[in-house]
């Protein structure tokens, strides 16, 4: 291992020049990794006006989904809307490749309302290309990256460019690591290891080594996948229908604002359980499983086990779902969701024909596991930029994280971010309580992980007002002033703003009478008590059983309700998004004050900034580990500081103090100089 170290050690471009390697185009950004992280960043890089080139290991992998086929879910859904308003593409991407389309967590209300579409895989892969072939000013290039390029000037790392596996130098100003489950990947079923990464794909085996020749800190994590089946062998009769939602609703808030936006299919998915005999084939032969046996180096995903280790950890559980979702409309492979496995092919076989309608089928692919590198995401900024090495970034599986959406919302800030320090300008750094992906990004860097990391609902606090629905009010005007927003977007997104403002106006102000025979009978057929004085149109639809539309039997001067398309010229009125969105708005009036005044509170301590040159060895009465860890880490706010998991109540109030005091110390020292 340290002479493979020692062999990557990588030089300057000067050390490079001198020793007459040869030389390619010179970029502005390079991004390493075309899956969904790299995708992103690469062509916000580009649509920012930069110079950028994607490398990928296959080019006709890009944006692959090794795993699972589908976009969104819950709390990934929100990602999704997120990466739309900011100006990214899954959402658009997502919206030309769906084949069905659900609504999660319809019954739990709208803070949890999760968009979920099943995608043709390679629709989604041949959209994307087409999107990266025709961006002006972006080069996809077939490569391997197997080391980076680097000076070191007074104790300062500085990152230059990139070398791949035929020698060549790439010079770069700024370079994203977007490598997913390749670096060093190893693919593993039962007691066969071979290198290999998703999808049977090669490896990346050398950039690792470059990584800590750089002096980072690599982890090892492990995921996984389900096999693949023939659908002509899977019996559907013996199987619960999982039908598409009869609304299907895009992703892109671009697309939601068209009347004729359509998925290109309504499949069904199909659910099935496994058996008691499923439970025992595998306990007869846990023996055989890598996970048990030391095989798997990597740390597995908690929220996504595999079915043996479903079996292990639950006992007492004799049946587990098993989703079977269709890959593609041009292709009869279907996957069979919440069974990933690395067991022994035999074995698969075995538990997979104990499955009700599953007693024939055919497999296509098998289920394994995936051993890989990846960065300590708290060797970065919240910025995503590597704290030791300028110029460099991280996105996506590197960090920690797993699953498509998290990728992708990482590898759009990593890539404005990148292009942002090329203009001299303060970093995009979204707080927890802008979006879901603020927390996502604070997570992986001030917590870290120890596992690969999964969004969920529960890990923001203050998910009422992070809602899908309103991720463009949140966000759009961010993604305008970075410069992902067009004009013509712009204009719509202000429209929309200024009808759901002016109707929600409207309703506040609408008064109803009691002596109103039409409130009378309203009242009377919801089983209400008659108010004694009146109230608005916004007060009666804050009542649980009342919604929008129910109110239209009272206020016969409403918009007329249409698509943007479908509206006359000068004509007032509201889409059914708009709709949504006044409803939940005044319903949750009350709720979402409280969370706003939380957030206020949340902010208080983000804004107070820890200076960088801050001592914290210094700091008397701070624990030992909380001194470590500060010093470490170096967080950015107290506020921050205090999520650093090791960091008590007590730490933060000693470090809260004494960051107040050292601000006033400086306002006085100024006042004093003033003065004088």
């Amino acid at each position: 291992m340290e002479n493979q170290v020692k062999n990557h050690q990588a030089h300057s471009l000067a050390d490079l020049k001198a020793a007459g390697k040869y030389f390619a185009d010179s970029y502005d950004v390079i991004v390493v990794g075309a899956g969904h992280a790299g995708c992103e960043a690469a062509l916000a890089a580009a649509k920012l006006g930069f110079k950028t080139a994607l490398f990928t290991l296959h080019i006709d992998a890009l944006a692959n989904m090794p795993c699972n086929p589908n976009i969104g879910g819950t709390a990934k859904g929100q990602l999704v809307r997120e990466i739309d308003a900011l100006g990214g593409v899954m959402g658009l991407m997502a919206d030309r490749s769906t084949i069905q389309f659900r609504m999660l967590n319809r019954s739990k209300g709208p803070a949890v309302l999760s968009p979920r579409a099943q995608q043709d895989r390679w629709q989604y892969q041949k959209d994307m290309r087409h999107l990266l072939e025709r961006t002006p000013g972006l080069s996809l290039i077939q490569n391997e990256v197997t080391d980076l390029v680097w000076r070191e000037e007074e104790g300062v790392q500085y990152i230059e460019g990139v070398v791949s596996v035929l020698g060549t130098v790439y010079p770069a100003q700024r370079v994203i690591l977007a490598t997913g489950t390749f670096l060093r990947s190893k693919v593993i079923i039962g007691e066969s290891i071979r290198e290999e990464g998703p999808d049977g794909l090669a490896p990346a085996k050398h950039l690792s080594f470059s990584l800590q020749a750089l002096g980072l800190e690599l982890k090892r994590f492990k995921t996984g996948t389900p096999g693949r089946f023939h659908a002509r062998s899977l019996n559907y009769d013996h199987m619960e229908v999982q039908s598409a939602d009869p609304d299907p609703q895009p992703f892109s808030f671009v697309n939601e604002e068209k009347a004729d936006w359509k998925p290109l299919a309504n499949l069904n998915c199909y659910l099935t359980y496994t058996s008691a005999d499923s439970k025992k084939i595998i306990q007869d032969n846990i023996d055989r499983s890598p996970l048990y046996s030391g095989l798997v180096e990597g740390i597995g995903p908690r929220y996504c086990p595999s079915f043996e280790d479903k079996v292990v950890k639950f006992p007492n559980r004799d049946h587990h779902h098993v989703f079977l979702e269709p890959c593609g409309l041009e292709s009869q492979e279907v996957y069979a969701s919440g069974m990933s496995s690395s067991m022994p092919e035999d074995v698969q076989r075995q538990v997979m024909h104990s499955v009700p309608g599953m007693e024939n089928a055919e497999f296509m692919r098998f289920a394994y596991a995936i051993d890989y590198d990846l960065l300590d995401a708290q060797d970065l900024e919240l910025s995503l930029e590597v704290k030791s090495v300028k110029g460099l970034y991280g996105a996506g599986q590197i960090l920690g994280s797993s699953g498509y959406e998290e990728a992708a919302g990482t590898g759009l800030i990593a890539g404005i971010n990148a292009c942002r320090s090329l203009e001299g300008k303060k970093p995009v750094v979204l707080d927890r309580s802008q979006a879901y992906i603020g927390v996502l990004i604070d997570d992986l860097v001030t917590k870290g992980t120890n596992e690969p990391y999964r969004m969920m609902t529960s890990r923001a606090e203050y998910r009422l007002v992070l809602r899908q629905d309103n991720a463009d009010q949140r966000l759009t005007p961010l993604g305008r002033e970075i410069g992902l927003i067009s004009d013509d977007r712009w204009a719509a997104f202000q429209a929309k703003q200024a009808r759901i403002d002016g109707e929600r106006q409207r309703l506040e102000s609408t008064r109803l009478s009691p002596k109103n025979p039409k409130v009378q009978a309203f009242f009377q057929g919801k089983g209400y008590g008659l108010p004694e004085g009146g109230l608005s149109l916004a007060d009666l639809l804050k009542r649980p059983e009342v919604n929008y539309q129910d109110l239209l039997v009272l206020d016969p001067d409403r918009p007329r309700i249409c698509y943007p398309s479908q509206a006359v010229a000068g004509e007032a009125f509201l889409s059914p998004v708009d709709c949504y969105n006044v409803q939940v708005q005044i319903k949750y009036q009350g709720y979402i004050k409280l969370e706003e005044d939380r957030i206020q509170r949340f902010h208080k301590l983000e804004k107070r900034l820890i200076p960088e040159d801050f001592d914290y060895e210094q700091l008397k009465g701070l624990r030992l580990e909380a001194r470590q860890k500060l010093s470490k880490l170096r967080p950015r706010s107290v506020g921050q500081a205090a999520r650093i998991s090791g960091i008590s109540p007590a730490d933060a109030s000693i470090l809260l103090l004494a960051v107040s005091q050292r601000e006033q110390g400086q306002k006085t020292s100024s006042d004093l100089e003033a003065q004088a």
